[in-house]
């Protein structure tokens, strides 16, 4: 009974967190890009520095939460190594070519998205301090940088989810 409750509970957190990390990537492929395209450049830079921060560090903590749950999940359910990741059976395979993409996606995350998003920032600032400047060189770079990201994002983590709920079956 115990078990039961501990892996539902870890489940239920897992599962939440994916909601919410796939959420945010959707919100941001789905509204927030197109939307920043038909706003004139000083409300897009207002909406930038009162959104993107916060927006930033929920798919952050968001990627943890998922990346902590998922493996902890997956040792629980398999009782522990060495049986978690052994390749074997079609569930180990699946929880981790599942596993794999999450852990790409963790790197997208903190080692692209994270430092263009608050390159990003730092450029609207700056266009802020300086509103008579024309906008930085670099700003149209980082804004597809930045756009090119939700695609890559949403195909990774769909994939992601696919190979975890095909686990699931086994």
């Amino acid at each position: 009974m115990v078990d039961q409750i501990i892996v539902g509970t870890i489940t239920w957190l897992h599962i939440v967190s994916v909601i919410g990390w796939f959420g945010a990537v959707l919100t941001f492929l789905i509204s927030i890009r197109p939307f920043l395209s038909k706003l004139s450049p000083p409300a897009n830079a207002e909406f930038v520095l009162k959104i993107f921060p916060r927006f930033a560090r929920s798919i952050q903590v968001f990627t943890v939460l998922t990346v902590t749950f998922g493996p902890l999940l997956a040792y629980t359910m398999a009782d522990g190594p060495p049986n978690t990741f052994d390749l074997v059976s079609p569930w180990s395979i699946f929880i981790t070519l599942g596993a794999a993409l999450g852990i790409t996606m963790f790197f997208v995350v903190f080692l692209l998205f994270t430092p263009i998003t608050n390159k990003l920032i730092r450029l609207v600032q700056q266009m802020h301090q300086n509103p008579q400047q024309p906008p930085p060189a670099e700003l149209n770079k980082v804004q597809k940088q930045l756009s090119a990201l939700p695609p890559i994002a949403a195909t990774l983590l769909l994939m992601a989810e696919v190979f975890m709920v095909a686990a699931a079956q086994f």
